[in-house]
């Protein structure tokens, strides 16, 4: 197994565990302690984890982001409840860009009889659920295919969105904080985000209740930057108004 498979397979371990001894994951992965310890030397410096004696556990407050396959179970009626009012800003004849994730994915299935829109993505499941829509204007960015995310992340994929100029950006992402705004664990879907949200005169931010007070690896915007934070579930009162103290439109449906 390759290194970079393994720790992410540790991390998937530390999401659902919250911690992890050494022994266990020689047991787990049939390798040595050294190899190990040099894996969880990795993730502590990416600032995921904490190593204690023995083995390690998750940072406070740090979100590890599974698979698209699995988050879509996850939060299913809060994602449509979001979707239905995020269409509601969409109008006759507007330019959006739909990043990828499954809150947006949501927003897709909601557009299938939407009229006279341009939708521009980079997510390879929006474009598949958006294609037979001949009413709609719709663009996929070229860059390198993540599969794990049906996303296309890189170089070309940001400046791709930097050649557009749309009227609405709606922006999944992994974790949403007061300190540190919003976050991703991949770098390059966080340089790819930064390239929609510039392109975009609002940036509608929908996320689930799940998404607050974590952070992710990468932060990719300021809560300055953000027109709209939709979102659905149970938040704490006291959060809700810190939010809106900075400045933040929080809509809850």
């Amino acid at each position: 197994m390759l290194s970079a498979t393994r720790r992410q397979k540790i991390k998937e371990i530390l999401m659902e565990k919250k911690s992890v001894t050494v022994t266990e994951l020689c047991n787990i992965f049939n390798v040595s302690d050294e190899t190990i310890r040099r894996d969880l030397k990795k993730l502590e410096q990416e600032g995921i984890i904490e190593k204690n004696y023995g083995g390690a556990i998750l940072k406070e407050g740090f979100t590890i982001v599974p698979p698209i396959s699995q988050r879509a179970k996850e939060f299913i009626q809060e994602k449509e409840k979001i979707a239905k009012e995020a269409v509601k800003r969409i109008k006759e004849g507007m330019i959006i860009i739909l990043d990828t994730g499954t809150t947006t994915y949501q927003i897709a299935r909601n557009l299938k009889t939407a009229q006279n829109i341009t939708v521009i993505t980079n997510g390879v499941n929006i474009i598949n659920e958006l294609v037979t829509n001949s009413n709609i204007n719709l663009f996929l960015v070229g860059g390198k295919v993540k599969s794990s995310n049906f996303s296309i992340v890189g170089p070309e994929a940001q400046k791709s969105f930097t050649q557009f100029s749309a009227d609405i950006a709606f922006i999944g992402t992994s974790g949403i904080s007061l300190e540190k705004g919003l976050t991703t664990s991949d770098i390059f879907e966080a340089e790819v985000k930064k390239a929609m949200i510039e392109s975009s005169k609002e940036v509608i931010v929908v996320a689930d209740s799940s998404k607050f007070l974590k952070n992710a690896m990468v932060s990719f915007c300021s809560l300055n930057k953000v027109t709209e934070i939709i979102t659905s579930g149970e938040i704490d009162s006291e959060l809700v108004e810190k939010f809106r103290q900075k400045g933040v439109k929080l809509t809850i449906v």
